[in-house]
């Protein structure tokens, strides 16, 4: 399989290394910036890399996967599925936009080819989607941070991060609102929404937590099925800001594609 990737940060590059070794994966194009090439080279060898869609589209990839940023999701997105060829994609915060989603959507439908997107950092997206043809009423997100994840974010104007030595809930809305305003923090409220009851019916919650060491996603959902509650604490990767479970999961998607034994 030809494989084209998006970005080459955090998670790019421990996805790029666990699907180096795959004999039946031949990555093809690399897009991300040149001041990464040594690293990607590094990694994969002699790849091309690539800062445009049309750039990475000449190279003919069969697959491509995007886990660089929103910026990239809106550049790439659209010219690859138009071109037919699947996506998977993790910063699908994006699409909490509607407007944007149906784009998306209806391009992908035009040309034939399809958006996957993983799990992230959140499990039993598979037990969400199913329960949502049997009809949810409920479905709650709650996620706990550090102070120190909650750097750079909006969460910064909400409270005082550096005053906090209980844990605090400073945020509770809908998951529309949530992927629109923490963009890069709230992909996960989008892959929730998306597998089940939509951006303005699901419930989002944030939490500063002092005590906390992990990412921990906590989800409850309710509907004929019964009640689902989920909770994951996540690692980060050794660079200490990546999500290992998210590049996991990217990982997966690809492998799933080629394997004879599929979950």
């Amino acid at each position: 399989m030809k494989l084209g990737l998006i970005g080459f940060g955090g998670i790019g590059s421990i996805v790029a290394g666990q699907l180096a070794t795959d004999a039946a994966i031949e990555f093809v194009g690399i897009a991300a910036r040149p001041s990464q090439g040594e690293r990607i080279r590094t990694t994969l060898g002699a790849v091309p890399v690539v800062e445009t869609p049309q750039a990475l589209l000449k190279l003919k990839p069969e697959l491509v996967v995007e886990c660089a940023s929103h910026k990239a999701f809106r550049e790439y997105a659209e010219p690859v599925l138009e071109a037919g060829i699947d996506l998977i994609a993790v910063s699908v915060g994006v699409l909490a936009d509607a407007e944007y989603r149906e784009r998306v959507l209806a391009t992908a439908h035009k040309s034939g080819a399809t958006l996957q997107i993983p799990a992230g950092a959140i499990g039993a997206i598979d037990a969400i989607s199913a329960a949502r043809h049997a009809g949810l009423t409920r479905v709650v997100y709650v996620t706990r941070k550090s102070p120190r994840a909650w750097k750079g974010t909006p969460a910064e104007t909400m409270i005082d991060l550096a005053t906090v030595t209980a844990p605090k809930l400073f945020y509770d809305e809908s998951a529309e609102h949530a992927a629109t305003l923490f963009t890069e923090k709230a992909n996960v409220t989008a892959t929730l929404a998306l597998a089940g009851i939509g951006f303005q019916a699901t419930r989002v919650q944030f939490w500063v937590d002092p005590a906390v060491t992990q990412s921990v996603h906590h989800i409850e959902a309710e509907g004929p099925c019964g009640t689902q509650v989920i909770e994951l604490a996540n690692n980060v990767a050794a660079d200490g800001k990546a999500s290992l479970q998210t590049a996991m999961s990217i990982v997966q998607a690809v492998r799933n594609r080629q394997a004879v034994l599929r979950f």
